[in-house]
């Protein structure tokens, strides 16, 4: 990345002191793509989207100045097949307006059903990436202090990275359904937030489905504390995490679900 992150931090559970997104630009732009297949033969499909949107400092800038948040959101999606019979119904919609604790920026929701035919495979894979960076700032509006009106207090700076991913490959025969949401632009206090589940069950024309799938939900941490004027540990770390949850399954194939929930917010 062009933007060196201070701190890296990802949420694991609950909510955290420093996490916050940027806002929503004045201009908003709101999509949505809708796509019905029923086919049989090759099939050649993709959805991509990349956002960047930045708070204080336009994103020209290598620095994070104080109170700046960059929120980066990266959604691809492919679908091959060399034959076979298809049938899918996908739903993605892109808001860019700032975002409650309820609402999300990027929805995404298929269903597919795969049949092979004269040895034809079909392969894909799903990615949702979602790295939010910030600089410390200064505020009073997330301290209740009657007795202490003229205090400074920093909220520290932060890094949040996750990712949820799936792959399908060489599937013979199955029904696969997927949703993701990302929540990247919001108010001071909205949590970001990312969500991901994948389902792999028999296409109802065998007992299994066939093929191998993949999935990996990854990330890591390091944050510091958010602390008052009298100190300076809020551009020190403080703690660090990484993990990464992996599924491989291939053969014939029951029944698989996963599902991924992250919510990071500002502790208010």
């Amino acid at each position: 990345m062009r933007w060196t992150c201070l701190l890296i931090l990802l949420l694991l559970t609950g909510v955290v002191v420093a996490g916050r997104l940027p806002p929503e630009m004045p201009e908003n732009q709101v999509f949505s793509i809708d796509t019905t297949i029923s086919a049989t033969g090759i099939i050649d499909e993709s959805t991509a989207t990349d956002w960047v949107v930045a708070k204080e400092d336009p994103l020209e800038e290598n620095n994070l100045n104080a109170s700046d948040v960059i929120s980066l959101v990266v959604y691809h999606d492919t679908l091959k097949g060399n034959g076979g019979s298809v049938a899918e119904a996908k739903k993605f919609e892109f808001d860019s307006q700032s975002k409650g604790s309820r609402t999300y920026n990027i929805e995404q929701e298929k269903v597919l059903s795969y049949l092979s035919r004269e040895g034809s495979l079909l392969t894909g894979s799903e990615r949702l990436l979602m790295d939010n960076t910030g600089n410390y700032s200064t505020s009073t509006s997330t301290v209740a202090c009657v007795f202490a009106d003229e205090a400074r207090y920093l909220v520290p700076a932060f890094c949040n990275v996750v990712e949820a991913k799936s792959d399908l490959i060489n599937i013979n025969h199955a029904k696969i359904s997927t949703k993701g949401q990302i929540r990247s632009a919001g108010g001071f206090s909205t949590p970001a937030g990312l969500n991901y589940r994948i389902a792999v069950t028999p296409d109802g024309k065998s007992a299994y489905a066939e093929g191998t799938v993949w999935t990996s939900f990854a990330g890591s941490i390091m944050e510091a504390r958010d602390t008052n004027q009298s100190d300076d540990t809020w551009n020190k770390t403080s703690a660090t995490n990484s993990w990464k949850d992996i599924t491989r399954s291939s053969g014939e194939i029951r029944n698989l679900q996963k599902t991924f929930g992250y919510r990071s917010g500002l502790r208010v």
